[in-house]
């Protein structure tokens, strides 16, 4: 719990000079410390807080870093007054002496490490040290246990990614490590066994692990080991796969439940099904009100009411967690803005509370590793709605490994995530506010990745064929008012090309993001009295991160084959599932000895003596649409009747080759309900599928290379955006002056559809030290 404010605090007015100092320049601050001394007081910290930024805003030049430092350090830091000394709080040295080590020398680097040792000796309140990128620095010489450092015992923050020494296995064991917040060991060569001695980082509530090389069972290692202690973890660029989900939730989520039914007229209502699979996890789906299913309940952009007990003596409980309101802000887990929590006199104390509290893990980084589209909609549905962060650049769409790799060609990919719409919405995700995701999720457009074709054609290909397919298996994109909880947005692995369909879905997405943005102002002008509720702020950040410009690779469309034959000849080159032997297997009658449960297309449990295999029957390819998959659900057998697909001869041809794939390739992985996308797309409602195969469905079984005419057609998407915005800001303010004209307020969506949210698109890739970015406000 915060802290109480002191008498005085609570009765004297804010200092006017506190007010001001975060306006005042930096180039004014010595000046104003000579003032008096209550300048002083306010203005000697901001001058002296972080002390390698404040060098270079004085002017310091980036190649004459290293001599400055050597200076400073060893021949005038001694000579600074004690009390000036104890301001210093930040060694940031992320962007400092980057130029100068292209002409380092040995003697130089070994100097460099005891310069460091000299600095924080002689600072004594030091409380984050950021050395990312510093290759030549020895940790364990500067603040390992090698070391005779004695006063950082303050320190809260530190990051050394990017470096090159291997830490010693009792590194963390250190005493004055034990009361970091904040720990970034990215990309560090050796293992993290260093981590997991008992008892050490017992304030530690911020993990960044990237690029470590770590499998499914290290990750169960270090969850295990800090179990609900960490808010924040950042695992991204690993090896962990679908089997990490199940063990994440066991470790690291809260099990209480978030999931309230109060919300069902507006967000639907979570019902479980009572059975499930090892792979796909419980059977949870949605149960819709007249509101929830069109997103349009006039009360969805309200913010939820205070809670209340039932009892009038009672009192709610502080340790039981409940559901965010919507209207507070998130805790921000990056570098920057835990430097500004955790070494600022001026900060809150409730954000500082607040940083060093967990009741588990609430913000999670997945990106680049093996964990699949269907084990991140896995991880929302048992997350019990406590993800606030959640970031997955890319996914494979199927799981590494199973049945259906048998009828897949081992050398196509398809990386997104396709139909998962309605594990984003608040009837899943609760707190879900910050997102960083694949851009399928709202164009339906996987990215193909396969040999023989150059990455434009691929692009080509996916926005074309394969979208036809996927929009006929996932008629439905997510769109703002499915969350309007979520603020920020991030898309990720778009493509730089497009021959239409690409700009179209994402120049339809700004004008939802308008539409948004005017439902949430007609709200507000409802709610113009003190006693109405609060109102959701909205998607107010959207970024797009956009891949390499395939044009650079030229218009071919086959690298390994001759395009120009191909493009003449008109033959289907890429054939999937051709060669396919239809194989007729009888099942093999085994009578158990017990009963099973049984979960019909309709949830229902029933209990019946079935026989135990996962083989299709012939009474199984004479029934209708359905067979019968057998399994185990903690220790239990059961047996649930899933939809096989339309017998119908004019159903899609998706459906039909998901039943092909069903009944013909025995694919029959990833048993669970249908989701309301399926549903839309001809799946019985209230029936289970097998979702591996649905997923399978939307590869065609064959791929023709597009022309060279097709190629050269394609489209900048950069250019087409920025033409729409700056015409959609052009409209927007002449709207605006006409309103004013008038006397009224502007209207926001129709008929300009100009978003006032923030637009920020990158074209390159994220980079440690750096993140390229433009924004079109």
């Amino acid at each position: 719990m915060a802290l109480l404010p002191s008498y005085q605090e609570a009765t004297s007015g804010p200092d006017w000079l506190n007010l001001v100092a975060p306006y005042c320049k930096f180039e004014d601050y010595r000046a104003l410390c000579q003032v008096s001394r209550q300048f002083r007081r306010v203005f000697a910290p901001r001058l002296w807080r972080d002390l390698l930024h404040s060098a270079r805003l004085t002017g310091l030049d980036p190649g004459d870093d290293l001599t400055w430092w050597f200076d400073f350090v060893f021949n005038k830091l001694e000579r600074v007054q004690i009390w000036t000394r104890e301001l210093v709080q930040v060694l940031d040295a992320r962007f400092f002496a980057k130029e100068s080590y292209d002409f380092s020398s040995d003697q130089q680097e070994r100097t460099l490490t005891r310069s460091w040792q000299r600095a924080v000796t002689l600072l004594p309140n030091v409380k984050a040290i950021l050395l990312d990128g510093h290759v030549d620095i020895d940790h364990a010489a500067l603040i390992g246990s090698r070391s005779d450092v004695l006063r950082l015992n303050h320190l809260r923050l530190l990051s050394i990614k990017d470096c090159s020494y291997h830490l010693p296995t009792v590194f963390f064991s250190t005493p004055h490590l034990q009361t970091l917040v904040y720990l970034d060991i990215s990309r560090l060569p050796g293992s993290l066994s260093s981590l997991l001695h008992p008892g050490i980082l017992p304030a530690l509530r911020i993990l960044k692990a990237r690029d470590r090389e770590l499998d499914d069972s290290a990750l169960h290692a270090l969850i295990t080991h800090f179990g609900l202690r960490l808010w924040s973890l950042d695992v991204s660029n690993n090896k962990i796969s679908d089997v990490s989900i199940q063990t994440l939730r066991d470790w690291c989520l809260p099990v209480s439940q978030l999931r309230e039914i109060e919300h069902m007229q507006v967000e639907g209502k979570v019902i479980p099904h009572g059975g499930g699979t090892p792979d796909y996890g419980p059977f949870l789906s949605i149960q819709e009100s007249d509101f929830s299913e069109s997103f349009s309940h006039p009360e969805r952009y309200f913010v939820d009411a205070p809670a209340y007990t039932k009892d009038v003596g009672a009192s709610i409980q502080e340790h039981h967690i409940h559901r965010l309101d919507g209207s507070t802000m998130i805790r921000k887990d990056s570098a920057d803005a835990a430097k500004d929590v955790l070494c600022h006199e001026d900060a809150d104390h409730v954000r500082i509370d607040e940083y060093q509290t967990s009741n588990g893990t609430t913000h999670l980084r997945l990106s680049h590793n093996r964990i699949s589209a269907l084990g991140i909609q896995r991880l929302l549905r048992i997350s019990n709605g406590h993800i606030e962060d959640l970031a997955c650049d890319d996914m494979p769409l199927l799981p590494n490994g199973g049945s259906y790799c048998k009828a897949w060609p081992s050398d196509v990919h398809l990386d997104g995530i396709l139909g998962a719409t309605s594990f984003f919405r608040p009837v899943f995700s609760s707190n879900l506010r910050v997102l960083r995701i694949h851009h399928s999720l709202v164009t339906n457009i996987p990215t193909l990745r396969t040999g023989g074709l150059s990455s434009l054609a691929r692009v080509f290909l996916a926005e074309t064929t394969i979208l036809r397919r996927v929009d006929r298996a996932y008629p439905q994109t997510f769109i703002p008012d499915m969350n309007p909880r979520l603020i920020s947005l991030t898309l990720t692995c778009l493509p730089r090309r497009s021959s239409g369909p690409l700009i179209s879905r994402l120049v339809h997405f700004l004008k939802l993001l308008s539409t948004q943005e005017r439902g949430i102002q007609d709200a507000l002008a409802n709610a113009s009295t003190r006693h109405s509720p609060g109102i959701l702020q909205g998607l107010r950040h959207l970024r797009l991160e956009f891949e390499a410009d395939s044009m650079e690779d030229g218009f071919s469309a086959s690298e390994d084959l001759d395009a120009q034959e191909l493009m003449n000849s008109g033959e289907k080159v890429f054939s999937f599932f051709e060669n396919e032997r239809k194989e007729n297997r009888s099942r093999a009658s085994r009578l158990g000895s017990y009963s099973k449960r049984e979960l019909n297309s309709k949830g229902v449990g029933e209990f019946n003596a079935v026989a135990g295999s996962h083989q299709a029957s012939g009474s199984d390819r004479d029934n209708p649409e359905f067979v019968t998959y057998d399994g185990d659900w903690n220790g239990e057998p059961c047996s649930i009747q899933v939809w096989a697909g339309p017998r119908d001869s004019n159903a899609s041809d998706v459906l039909k080759d998901y039943r092909r794939l069903v009944l013909e390739r025995n694919i029959r992985d990833g048993v669970g309900p249908t989701t309301p996308t399926q549903v839309l797309a001809g799946a019985p409602p209230q029936s289970f599928i097998f979702h591996v195969a649905w997923s399978a469905a939307v590869v065609p079984p064959v791929l023709t290379p597009p022309t060279i005419d097709e190629l050269a057609g394609m489209g900048d998407v950069l250019d087409v955006l920025k033409k729409y915005r700056l015409s959609g800001r052009a409209s927007y303010v002449q709207h605006k002056k006409l309103a004013e004209m008038e006397g009224r307020f502007a209207t926001l969506g129709e008929p300009h559809y100009f978003w006032t949210g923030r637009l920020e698109v990158s074209t390159e890739p994220t980079k440690p030290l750096s993140r390229p970015s433009q924004y079109w406000r």
